[in-house]
């Protein structure tokens, strides 16, 4: 059996914890015989990090640049055993039991696992040997910077609108266009909350549209260096999608469509130098033939604490960053899973679910391209890929009603995505 090692985080199962809290756990240790070592560590860190490789020049001339970028929140250590001046020490065979706590700064950003890069926070534990490898341990904690909707701009709860307008073919045979209009009730939700999706197509061209696709797209951009020269990558996730309706040509139509967030970290700006998370909403007309398809857009915030009923005051002692920065130390949290955020009367506290278009695949690269990063042994409790878990709510949403050609009202929970002809 040789040594097995158990990191638990207290009353929280799944590491879960908002920036500003207590990590608070205990490392379990079995032996099955004597063994002998310098130190027994543990780690806890936080950053972020990017990585990825880009090639210049061609034949003979071309070499290979590879960009890192990165970034610390959190590096503790603690001796379990031993110390930095220790020469070696004997672990007894049977169990050993540590307990541990660790500070989580409150400008910690969220948890993210990325193509190009992550921001990840865990804890390693080491068996230090100098005469060979040393023996580690590690566990993933997702960690949640506290959003609050209410505290960012007042535009947030403002509907919006977007159109866009296309023509097919070259003058002087341009087509009658094809005219999308895509209208939110307003631009700041949280995950597991229904945003109701307004278009209008207005197809006066000849072609046709096969299909509308609703989508929630999350774009992160990737920053990092090469010697003196820095680059950045963009990448582009589907959170989530629908297929809508078609519109024939010469026609008008109007759909509502509820499009649900699924679990996904909140908007980042301002909080990491080196990824920065961004997010809109885009529908697609997919129209036939070899003709590009048109697309509309319209950015959302995605935070953590929903919007509510009234327009609140920003808190006078937060200046730097309004919208991702509060006052944690009130927060009843202490160490245990995270509950509702404050300001969210009458809502239900959240579910932590885990963000499955995001794992720790980083695209088909090893941990070990990451320097300082977690080794292959970085695994979630179930044993696969760590993924960050992030609150989800229940928030009645009111009925949505459509009307079609006969007067007749659609229920939103059974006939949500009807279209009405104009």
């Amino acid at each position: 059996m040789g040594v097995t090692c158990v990191i638990d985080f207290d009353n929280n199962p799944y590491g879960t914890y908002f920036a500003g809290q207590v990590v608070t756990g205990k490392v379990t240790l079995k032996l099955d015989k004597l063994k002998l070592a310098k130190a027994v560590t543990l780690n806890i860190n936080g950053f972020a990090e990017t990585h990825w490789t880009e090639s210049r020049g061609t034949g003979k001339d071309r070499t290979t640049d590879t960009y890192r970028g990165r970034e610390d929140y959190i590096a503790s250590q603690t001796y379990l055993v031993g110390s930095n001046f220790s020469t070696e020490v004997s672990l007894e065979p049977g169990v050993h039991v540590y307990n541990f706590t660790c500070q989580i700064p409150a400008t910690c950003p969220s948890s993210i696992e990325g193509h190009f890069g992550r921001i990840r926070y865990m804890t390693k534990v080491s068996i230090v040997r100098p005469w060979k490898f040393d023996q580690s341990y590690t566990r993933c904690f997702t960690v949640l910077k506290m959003m609050d909707l209410n505290y960012d701009s007042p535009l947030l709860r403002v509907p919006a609108h977007c159109e866009s307008l296309k023509t097919y073919c070259c003058w002087p045979c341009t087509s009658d266009p094809l005219q999308l209009q895509l209208t939110l009730p307003q631009t700041g939700f949280v995950p597991g909350q229904i945003c109701i999706v307004d278009m209008l197509v207005t197809n006066d061209s000849h072609i046709r549209v096969e299909q509308l696709q609703i989508s929630l797209v999350m774009m992160v951009t990737y920053h990092a260096s090469h010697f003196a020269r820095t680059s950045s990558k963009n990448e582009r996730i589907v959170v989530t999608k629908l297929m809508g309706d078609p519109v024939p040509n010469h026609c008008k139509k109007q759909f509502k469509y509820s499009l649900r967030l699924p679990a996904t970290p909140p908007t980042c700006f301002n909080l990491c130098r080196i990824i920065q998370i961004a997010y809109q909403v885009e529908v697609e007309a997919k129209v036939k033939g070899f003709h590009r398809n048109e697309v509309v857009k319209v950015p959302l915030t995605i935070g953590s604490v929903p919007l509510t009923e009234h327009l609140q005051m920003q808190p006078r002692n937060l200046q730097s960053y309004p919208a991702q920065t509060l006052d944690v130390a009130g927060l009843e949290y202490s160490s245990e899973i995270a509950t509702a955020p404050p300001g969210s009367p009458g809502i239900p506290p959240p579910n932590y679910e885990e963000a499955v278009h995001m794992r720790s695949t980083l695209g088909g690269k090893t941990n070990e391209e990451f320097e300082g990063s977690a080794p292959p042994n970085t695994i979630s409790l179930d044993g696969s890929d760590f993924s960050p878990r992030y609150p989800i709510f229940n928030i009645p949403t009111a009925p949505m009603d459509v009307t079609d050609n006969n007067n007749e009202n659609f229920n939103s929970d059974s006939n949500a995505n009807k279209g009405t002809w104009l």
